[in-house]
């Protein structure tokens, strides 16, 4: 896209991590949407989703990923929490349907804290936000808490080979190996956890699985 080549890589990099103003509403939108549909499409089929699921995505961006798990959950929720208020108003505006029916709920909120009960969630899902988590423990402590015995988390990302050939700010984002995603999960809690692989185009999609016990 010829507009990312004019834009500073370090705030371009600041933009992925938290949307805002114009360059979130309409250029992050369209990175993410052009950027994100292969692991999103992964993420949704690692996560089996049934119809009467309860579901929550960390992080949800413009909420496309929402609006598809909704659709399956005809007798769950989808829940989402998101940081930019940016997202939030992109979201809501693709969901408007599902959140007036009560199916989808979104909440602009900081995720190291998360504002719901102990186990409330069947399934958990998060795409490309582990960069951005300064205290991933943390965060994983909290995604463990909330989600029922017997439940699932899916972190999808790209690995730290793919992560350092493109043009980022380290001061923004951090990256992870297979193993240290793994490790994560396990320190958070979880158990279970593997790495699902799938080829796409330019980048190879992971997801990292892992249960509630």
């Amino acid at each position: 896209m010829f507009l990312m080549k004019l834009i500073p890589s370090r705030i371009l990099s600041s933009q992925a991590r938290k949307p805002s103003g114009i360059i979130g509403r309409y250029l992050m939108t369209k990175i993410f949407d052009s950027g994100n549909a292969d692991l999103n499409s992964f993420v949704k089929d690692t996560l089996d989703i049934q119809r009467e699921d309860r579901i929550l995505e960390i992080g949800f961006g413009t909420g496309k990923l929402i609006k598809e798990m909704a659709d399956i959950t005809t007798e769950g929720v989808v829940e989402g929490i998101d940081f930019s208020e940016t997202m939030l108003k992109q979201a809501s505006k693709v969901n408007k349907h599902n959140i007036a029916k009560g199916k989808v709920r979104l909440k602009n909120g900081e995720c190291r804290t998360l504002p719901f009960e102990s186990e409330t969630f069947d399934k958990l899902c998060s795409i490309n936000t582990l960069y951005f988590w300064k205290e991933p423990n943390q965060y994983l402590i909290e995604m463990f808490r909330v989600i029922n015995h017997g439940g699932k988390i899916v972190i999808g990302f790209r690995d730290h080979e793919q992560m350092s050939n493109l043009n980022l700010s380290e001061d923004v984002f951090s990256t992870y190996s297979q193993d240290d995603v793994l490790n994560l999960l396990l320190d958070a809690g979880f158990s279970d956890a593997q790495i699902r692989e799938k080829e796409d185009a330019p980048f190879v999609s992971y997801c990292a699985v892992a249960t509630k016990a």
